[in-house]
């Protein structure tokens, strides 16, 4: 039996938390579900962390679903630390409205908040679903985490921090496969445009379009593309083994 800490980056309201919670709560192997999540949408935060302003929590259901003023991570934070008093076994992030693709990973609070429950030594995953069309099948992203949620119980937490999940926005019967994927290219046409408020003060927005780049073979761009929920690895360790022996060999660290 196991207790699972649910969290996001969309806010307590959104349909993706709720859709985990359901579905995790008719698995009689899960002993509790916690929820603690920020208190509104907290997209593209990265691994932010409240360091100079107070961290305000709320009490939302009794002993099991908490909001925090703070971002996820500060989210996930907060509730190993003790505010959720029993032992975390595993921290699930999402369902994010929006899929983590590529260099996503790099801004998603949903994807940092697992990330950070690793460096506590919480197994992770993080879970992501397309939101093109007029509506969003959380329920496939959920089946997919639970499934994946019970792999990792039975057969435990391996070298890799934690798995992100990319899920097609499609009804289950209609996904194509599960695909074990590395870390794609996620192309935007970023653009910054001007504005003025009522006072005549500029002021300016980043605007992108992504690019339709489906992107090279075994990739989480090309896996989505092409129907697929993508499973991608990913480490804490970015450093660029390759390049190493080569700053070595061209002398870098002969500086003085």
């Amino acid at each position: 039996m196991s207790n699972i800490l649910l969290s996001n980056d969309d806010g307590i309201r959104s349909r993706g938390l709720w859709a985990l919670k359901k579905r995790f709560e008719s698995d009689d192997r899960v002993r509790r579900v916690f929820i603690v999540a920020p208190d509104r949408e907290r997209s593209a935060t990265g691994h932010a962390i409240s360091l100079h302003d107070p961290i305000r929590t709320k009490e939302i259901r009794k002993g099991s679903v908490y909001t925090v003023n703070g971002t996820p991570v500060d989210a996930v934070h907060m509730a190993i630390l003790g505010l959720i008093p029993e032992t975390i076994d595993l921290v699930v992030t999402g369902i994010n409205n929006g899929l983590n693709l590529g260099t996503d990973v790099f801004y998603s609070g949903t994807v940092s908040a697992a990330l950070h429950a690793v460096s506590h030594g919480v197994p992770a995953i993080a879970v992501s679903i397309d939101n093109s069309g007029d509506v969003v099948h959380f329920e496939t992203a959920a089946f997919f985490a639970q499934k994946i949620t019970e792999r990792i119980r039975d057969e435990g937490p391996r070298e890799w921090a934690i798995l992100n999940i990319n899920v097609p926005n499609l009804p289950l019967e209609d996904v194509a496969g599960v695909e074990i994927t590395r870390l794609g290219k996620r192309r935007y046409n970023d653009s910054i445009v001007e504005k003025k408020d009522d006072e005549n003060n500029r002021y300016y927005l980043i605007q992108g379009v992504l690019s339709p780049d489906i992107g090279e073979d075994e990739t989480d761009v090309r896996a989505l593309a092409e129907h697929r929920v993508s499973i991608t690895p990913l480490s804490w360790d970015i450093t660029a083994h390759q390049a190493v022996a080569e700053l070595r060999t061209r002398g870098f660290h002969k500086l003085r």
